[in-house]
């Protein structure tokens, strides 16, 4: 008999799923975990019109442009520099089909499920890591682009509301 080997199930979240008790809500549990986690720095994050939760675009050329690739070799001498510019969130691993099918359908049609290559910490040493993003796919209309949407905001002035509603 052969062994089937399977990749597991990684899942970058940056907005209201970042919360333990919205995992929890949608899912019954909260997957394991990796604090800190960060988009690329081609991506941006930005408030929903009208909404608590936000999505994430690529940048435009001109910002790309004035961004240094993570594909660039020079990429890791200058992570400190750009760190606090590159979308800070949490991986999650281990989650099964089933899990993965809930987030979707929580996500909607506004979202489309993308496998970027992620950097996350460990040890001090910066990794990549392949895991599913949920890319703001309903137009950059909707999105407020000259705010970025605060996790800390959500989490003391909406989070309770928002758990209501979910």
């Amino acid at each position: 008999m052969i062994a089937q080997i399977l990749k597991p199930n990684y899942c970058f979240v940056y907005g209201t799923l970042m919360a333990p008790e919205v995992l929890t809500t949608l899912i019954d549990r909260v997957p394991d975990n990796h604090v800190p986690a960060f988009l690329p720095p081609e991506y941006s994050r930005h408030p929903v019109i009208g909404q608590v939760y936000p999505g994430v675009i690529a940048r435009d050329d001109k910002i790309k442009n004035q961004q240094i690739s993570s594909d660039d070799p020079c990429f890791l001498e200058k992570w400190n520099d750009i760190k606090s510019s590159c979308v800070s969130g949490v991986l999650l691993s281990g989650l099964n089909d089933r899990e993965l099918k809930v987030l979707d359908w929580f996500e909607d049609v506004d979202y489309t499920r993308t496998t970027i290559p992620l950097l996350i910490c460990k040890d001090d040493i910066l990794e990549k890591i392949d895991a599913d993003v949920y890319i703001w796919s309903a137009g950059e209309e909707l999105l407020s682009l000259d705010s970025h949407w605060d996790y800390d905001v959500f989490l003391t002035e909406k989070l309770s509301d928002y758990l209501k509603s979910t």
